[in-house]
């Protein structure tokens, strides 16, 4: 993550997850959760929900849609938020009000694991678009 900053202005931002609970149906909870998640994202944010249904890329075209949106090619907005579920995922209104849906696997993967790949590849990508040595 220090690495994306030499590249662009980059903040993470964390909203407290809900705490699971059995008597209260999951879909509740992650509902408390969304409403965190979307107060977060502000005005004028392209905002890019992390699903196992959404749209896959590889390295470079990540990098080609950081780079188009970089030029201005995304509705105007100018910042991107990247929205990583916690262990029990999204709720639909959080998909349902995101600009885009990425999928970095077609496997489940931990939250944790999927913030540390998905910065891994917003670094590659910003490599690819510098031409970098770095993805090779």
């Amino acid at each position: 993550m220090k690495r994306i900053k030499s590249y662009c202005r980059f903040e993470r931002v964390e909203v407290k997850e809900e705490t699971y609970n059995a008597g209260v149906p999951l879909q509740e909870l992650l509902k408390k959760e969304a409403g965190r998640i979307i107060g977060a994202i502000g005005n004028g944010v392209f905002s890019v929900a992390l699903s196992e249904n959404g749209k896959q890329m590889t390295s470079r075209a990540l990098a080609g849609f950081i780079h188009e949106f970089m030029a201005g090619g995304r509705s105007g907005k100018k910042d991107i938020a990247f929205i990583v579920g916690g262990p029990y995922g999204l709720h639909a209104s959080v998909l349902e009000v995101s600009d885009m849906a990425l999928s970095l696997s077609a496997m489940t993967l931990p939250h944790d694991m999927a913030g540390v790949m998905l910065a891994e590849q917003v670094y590659r990508a910003f490599t690819i678009i510098k031409g970098e040595p770095y993805s090779h």
